[in-house]
């Protein structure tokens, strides 16, 4: 009896350890216009990404998977070089001078009907988590600079504490070699998450573009597919 006791406080202890480090990110921030329906944008202008990292691939990576995900949902966009060809006769050379034009004048010059803004807060390896990316995205009726839909939302991974976890879980139920094998456990269906992402990246023509920026870290990559799904899912199909 005591035995059976030991043994279910131990997987009780294992299961709230794994749960508290699954828990990579919350809920995202999330807004919808309530008559987006009837004013539902056909062209997008994806414009250049603020930055608030110090990592310079952070924005072309973010605008990239940002172009992808409209894509995805069958949205007409307006290239890339267009936009910042456009912008850059007004004077515009970086994210950060575009609010020096309205949205108005914004879609004029490149003939959208929506602007799609965004901002990347973090990108990349942090003190105290393995992994964390974060960024927003805000997506504007050019006609009128009416917010049509926004959301943001941080993603983390932080192996030394998910393996930790499950390490020591599998030890308080099955001891030294239990916990070795968890381990083992733990790291294969870590690789092979990473690997399915890689390879949903490198099929897709407009997603495997990050590879001319992300050369040797693929831990990014099942982050970013995690962060950019979640954010996005929540946008309306064209």
């Amino acid at each position: 009896m005591q035995l059976k006791l030991r043994n279910f406080l131990r997987a009780k202890i294992f299961l709230t350890l794994f749960l508290l480090t699954a828990s990579g990110c919350a809920a995202p921030l999330y807004d919808l216009a309530h008559d987006y329906a009837a004013f539902k944008p056909t062209r997008i202008a994806v414009l250049p990404v603020m930055n608030e990292t110090n990592d310079m691939d952070a924005p072309i990576v973010f605008r990239i998977l940002s172009k992808a995900e409209l894509a995805d949902k069958g949205y007409a966009l307006i290239n890339f070089q267009r936009i910042d060809e456009a912008l850059a006769q007004q004077g515009i050379q970086e994210a950060g001078q575009i609010e020096a034009l309205t949205p108005q004048e914004i879609g004029a010059l490149l003939g959208a009907d929506a602007l799609l803004y965004t901002r990347v807060m973090s990108y990349g390896r942090k003190v105290g988590v393995h992994i964390k990316m974060e960024g927003s995205f805000t997506l504007v009726e050019s006609r009128n600079g009416r917010k049509l839909w926004f959301s943001e939302l941080g993603v983390f991974e932080d192996i030394v504490l998910e393996g930790g976890a499950i390490a020591l879980g599998a030890e308080l139920l099955g001891g030294k070699e239990a916990r070795q094998k968890a381990i083992k456990t733990y790291l294969a269906v870590r690789q092979a998450r990473i690997n399915r992402a890689v390879a949903k990246f490198r099929a897709d023509p407009v997603r495997r573009e990050v590879f001319r920026v992300i050369i040797i870290d693929m831990d990014k990559i099942p982050l970013l597919d995690e962060l950019f799904f979640k954010n996005f899912r929540n946008l309306p199909p064209a």
